[in-house]
C-alpha cells in the first residue's frame, strides 16, 4: 500500500479496480500498473466494526464494488493518508447508494452542502432502512468518541 501522491489534488480522477474492502465506507483500490492506494468514501461514515450493521454495511459495500472498474472523483485526503472520494460503480455513485439503503449517515461535517447525500440519507431515515431501524442509532464519529473516554478513563 502506498501513501498517496500529494500532487493529485481535489477534482482529479482516479480509476482502478477494488482488491479489498475495509468496512462500509472505505476500501483498497488498484491501479492500472498494480500500485495500491486506500480510499474513503466522501461524506458517508459507516458503523464501526463494533457497531450494529457494521457488517451489513461492509457487505452491502463489497457487493457494489468489489473486483469492479471504478472511477474516484477526489475530494480530499484524510489524517490517515486515504484518499476522500466520489466513487462510482459504472453509473452507481456509491457513497448516495450507502446512505440510500441505510447503511451509513451523511458526514454533514464534510458533505453538509452536497444535497444529493443529504436528500439520500433523508429517505433512508424515512423508509426506516438500516441503521434507521434501530429505536437510537448512535453515530460511528460518536461511538469512537466513547471508545476513547472508556480507554483513557
Amino acid at each position: 500500500m502506498t501513501d498517496p501522491d500529494n500532487s493529485i489534488a481535489p477534482g482529479a480522477r482516479l480509476e482502478g479496480t477494488c482488491v479489498g474492502v475495509s468496512d462500509g465506507d472505505s476500501f483498497h483500490l488498484e491501479l492500472p500498473g498494480g500500485e495500491r492506494v486506500r480510499v474513503r468514501l466522501f461524506g458517508i461514515d459507516a458503523p464501526e466494526r463494533e457497531q450494529e450493521y457494521a457488517l451489513q454495511a461492509r457487505k452491502l459495500l463489497g457487493k457494489l464494488i468489489y473486483s469492479k472498474g471504478l472511477r474516484v472523483e477526489i475530494m480530499d485526503i484524510d489524517q490517515y493518508g486515504r484518499y476522500v472520494g466520489k466513487v462510482y460503480a459504472g453509473a452507481r455513485y456509491v457513497n448516495r447508494y450507502m446512505l440510500k439503503r441505510g447503511m451509513a449517515w451523511l458526514y454533514s461535517h464534510y458533505a453538509s452542502h452536497d444535497e444529493e447525500l443529504a436528500s439520500a440519507e433523508a429517505g433512508a431515515r424515512a423508509a426506516g432502512r438500516g441503521i434507521w431501524a434501530s429505536a437510537s442509532p448512535l453515530r460511528p464519529r460518536n461511538f469512537r468518541s466513547g471508545k476513547r473516554k472508556v480507554a483513557e478513563g
